[in-house]
């Protein structure tokens, strides 16, 4: 890996790692303001609150899965990331890895398809964010990402980037990849006042398996 490269995945880990712990945030507040009884929910206050827990621990799950897949993109052998969990090496593939990954000593993932139409359905998804048809863009998740993102969470989100950038002026040319078996789009997004980076990452399903939101000058291939 050139230095170049080393320096923009370096970008990309440190962008990735601020946008889990901003959803770690944002879920640890939602269920906290349930709890304390700040937030109106119908019916059961303290069933709410166990729901809430439980979309707080899905990111939790996430932000693992996040560093596991940081770790394998930095070489780390699953033996290695298996001994930091306090597991086997093939405990820890079968939790975290992804299809197009083997758990051998040698680690080597093989080549991953890309998911066709992922840039076009990256759009579909992003214009639901953007026209904050937020029941519609979930019917687009996975059941993980359907527990972790709550249509509160993808509200907050939708009005913090309102909020600090205005409204959505443009959607750039989408650019797609494939990490670990998943099929990753970026699509920069022009707003009054300044600019981000949306990534959408696909399962082998055509379901969402990750949505991201990342400053506009992050590195993409």
């Amino acid at each position: 890996m050139s230095d170049t490269e080393d320096e923009a995945l370096r970008a990309a880990d440190a962008a990735d790692r601020q946008v889990m712990a901003w959803t770690l945030k944002a879920n640890a507040e939602l269920a906290v303001s349930v709890l304390m009884g700040d937030r109106e929910t119908a019916g059961e206050p303290v069933l709410a609150a166990l729901a809430a827990s439980r979309g707080l621990a899905r990111v939790v799950d996430d932000i693992q899965r996040t560093l596991v897949r940081q770790a394998r993109n930095r070489g780390l052998s699953w033996a290695a990331i298996g001994e930091m969990l306090h597991v086997t090496r093939q405990a820890a593939f079968q939790r975290f890895g992804g299809p197009g990954e083997t758990a051998g000593t040698g680690d080597t993932p093989e080549a991953t398809a890309l998911l066709p139409g992922a840039a076009e359905e990256a759009l579909r998804v992003l214009a639901l964010f953007t026209e904050q048809r937020w029941e519609e863009m979930r019917s687009r998740f996975d059941s993980r990402m359907a527990q972790a993102a709550p249509a509160d969470l993808l509200r907050s989100v939708w009005r913090k980037a309102d909020r600090e950038r205005g409204a959505v002026q443009a959607m750039g040319t989408p650019s797609v990849r494939a990490v670990s078996g998943y099929t990753v789009v970026d699509v920069p997004m022009a707003y009054e006042r300044g600019e981000l980076l949306r990534r959408v990452a696909f399962n082998a399903d055509g379901q969402v398996a990750g949505f991201f939101v990342l400053p506009a000058e992050t590195e993409r291939p």
